[in-house]
């Protein structure tokens, strides 16, 4: 790794730890490993979360992948990301009427079967979607310490990889803006340091990630 990509990677954690992730908790990280770790459990917690899904599929697509642009896919999300995501929407710390509502609905186990039958799905990017050279530049820049190089985050911190263009570009705008629905997480601090005018060739980048 050169000298620049460490510094910027630096910057970032110094963010970051200025900043606070949410996570889940030990005793639900715990009974999601155990998943994992016995292919009868995962296999039958797929099953359940195909069941549970029905509701989910009008907007997030049955596979995870999104029949509508503006809404992310869900296909091949980190499962530990995708819990988080379920609780802060229930609890009403991320903002968005329809999955607050949705959220608040699931019992601990149904969010446990949802997040592992969608991981499980295999993400299907956007066609006709052109990669942008300025774009990976401002990836390597900003968003590999969190996201990864391949742009599939790492449990708690999301995949990014293959998601919906204009999804991106309205998420990227949000936090760049500091929408109420969007202030708890840190990227409204990193987006601060991204010109608006490159948030169109990140999204045309990541979106183009296989």
């Amino acid at each position: 790794m050169g000298v620049l990509k460490i510094s910027i990677w630096a910057a970032l954690l110094s963010i970051l730890s200025a900043s606070v992730i949410a996570q889940i908790s030990p005793e639900l990280n715990g009974s999601l490993q155990s998943m994992y770790a016995d292919p009868g459990l995962k296999s039958a917690a797929i099953s359940r979360g195909q069941e549970r899904s029905v509701l989910c599929g009008y907007c997030h697509g049955k596979d995870g992948n999104s029949i509508k642009e503006y809404i992310p896919n869900l296909a091949a999300q980190n499962p530990e990301y995708l819990l988080n995501q379920f609780q802060l929407f229930a609890s009403g710390e991320r903002k968005s009427y329809v999955m607050e509502q949705i959220s608040k609905g699931l019992t601990t186990d149904e969010m446990l079967d949802l997040a592992v039958f969608f991981a499980d799905k295999k993400v299907k990017p956007q066609a006709h979607i052109s990669t942008s050279e300025k774009g990976m530049e401002r990836y390597q820049s900003f968003c590999f310490a969190c996201h990864g190089d391949d742009g599939k985050g790492n449990k708690d911190l999301p995949r990014l990889a293959g998601q919906k263009k204009a999804f991106l570009m309205k998420a990227l705008k949000d936090f760049k803006q500091g929408k109420a629905a969007r202030a708890s997480s840190p990227m409204v601090r990193i987006m601060k340091a991204i010109n608006e005018k490159d948030i169109e060739p990140l999204a045309d980048y990541i979106a183009s990630m296989r």
